[in-house]
């Protein structure tokens, strides 16, 4: 059977553990390998070293798990290219790759939930690492969408309502838009919307 790479991508803030939770756990027998949830249970050191460390256990486990061809859920904010590498040594290794967006309609608002999540005990990240992250990750998520076997965009603007599916990608082709998308979506993927 192909290993399946489901990959969740999105700004700080944004809801890709919620999405997980909600849209891949309850059909998705492989890990969740995130640094956040490292960081909160193994490491349970809420400081920035501790970020870093947890980040690069992540990637090694991510290496590990492509390695043995075994399927695998990651989350990322993809605010660098070379997260790319992750898919692509994916599909070199034979396997399905999924890639879903969640997103929300501006970088104030990815503040703000963070602010609200570290509030509540949560990881911290800096605010000026968050506005930066997320303008450089819109582009870089939207590479990776086009390059997955499924890509799927969800919107997780609204307070208590969950991620909305807004757009969905087969081998780059879109296949679905929802009938109204909002202004991030809009300009995120509009060559892909009047294709």
């Amino acid at each position: 059977m192909r290993p399946s790479l489901v990959l969740l991508a999105g700004p700080d803030g944004a809801g890709k553990s919620t999405l997980y939770q909600t849209r891949v756990a309850p059909s998705f027998a492989g890990p969740f390998i995130n640094a956040d949830i490292i960081q909160r249970d193994e490491l349970r050191d809420a400081s920035m070293t501790a970020s870093y460390t947890a980040a690069k256990m992540a990637e090694d486990r991510r290496s590990t798990m492509l390695e043995a061809g075994h399927s695998f859920a990651t989350e990322t904010v993809f605010s660098h290219s070379s997260k790319l590498a992750i898919l692509e040594t994916a599909r070199a290794r034979g396997y399905l790759v999924v890639v879903m967006h969640v997103g929300v309609d501006s970088a104030d608002l990815s503040v703000g939930r963070v602010r609200a999540r570290t509030d509540e005990g949560g990881h911290n990240v800096p605010e000026d690492k968050i506005r930066a992250r997320y303008t450089r990750s819109l582009p870089l998520i939207r590479t990776a969408i086009l390059q997955a076997d499924r890509g799927m965009v969800f919107d997780n603007s609204q307070l208590n309502v969950p991620p909305k599916q807004m757009l969905g990608f087969a081998k780059g082709r879109l296949t679905l838009a929802a009938p109204v998308l909002p202004q991030w979506i809009l300009t995120t993927y509009q060559a892909d919307l009047q294709a």
